[in-house]
């Protein structure tokens, strides 16, 4: 990534492990970005100190709010949110989504998105899988509360939006680490039930934000829904 393109990116999930992970490692190769979150506090100093960093406050459900952050310029959003592991909160980021992706459209300064999913989301490209077929119905579904009906309404509501734009779905497993360069590999990008066992469960979050900044550059994945795992 020794040339990289300077990109505006409007970005969901800014205040958790992985989009802390991910603000830093932006800012670092001198991307702009503009955070949507509920409580600007949770921001680290580092990042809400830092010139190419803007907060607009919000809620999930809040359609002014997101209106605010369709239309702060930026050319990438990303979201790195998703629900907590056995709450029942219904499906407020897929509802979220739904509004902002049209306000994202008309406004037309967005020229892609990325975001986050897990292999409870099916894509046509998948295959069957015992380990992820167990890991979905026997776990997931079981003691996950809302979280398979808010991890797949989000794939789908960004797959809905077909050649509109360029999208991408990157579907993770079991996420580790807390911070960039903590266990450094490669990732591989691949379908559940790839024949050469690829579609591993486990994913370092560095590595994540790693693959993130290098598909901003590369586009290998536009309009595709890669599940993503440790090397």
């Amino acid at each position: 990534m020794d040339r990289v393109t300077k990109h505006h990116i409007l970005l969901l999930g800014g205040t958790g492990i992985c989009g802390t992970i991910f603000a830093r490692a932006a800012l670092e190769v001198g991307h702009k970005l503009t955070l949507y979150v509920r409580t600007p506090s949770k921001i680290p100093e580092d990042l809400s100190s830092n010139a190419n960093l803007s907060v607009i406050q919000g809620e999930l459900q809040d359609a002014e709010g997101l209106k605010k952050a369709a239309a702060c310029g930026a050319d990438i959003f990303i979201s790195l949110a998703g629900p907590t592991l056995g709450r029942r909160e219904g499906t407020p980021i897929t509802e979220a989504l739904r509004t902002l992706y049209p306000l994202l459209l008309t406004n037309g300064t967005t020229k892609r998105i990325l975001i986050l999913s897990t292999p409870s989301y099916s894509a046509a490209e998948d295959a069957n899988s015992i380990k992820w077929f167990f890991a979905i119905n026997f776990y997931i579904k079981v003691i996950g509360g809302d979280s398979y009906l808010e991890i797949k309404g989000m794939a789908e509501e960004t797959v809905a939006l077909g050649e509109k734009i360029d999208w991408t779905v990157f579907r993770v497993p079991l996420l580790q680490g807390k911070a960039l360069g903590e266990n450094d590999g490669p990732v591989n990008a691949v379908y559940v039930g790839d024949k050469k066992w690829r579609d591993g469960l486990s994913l370092d979050r560095g590595r994540l934000v790693k693959w993130i900044l290098e598909e901003l550059e590369e586009g290998k994945w536009i309009c595709a829904c890669p599940v993503l795992s440790n090397a």
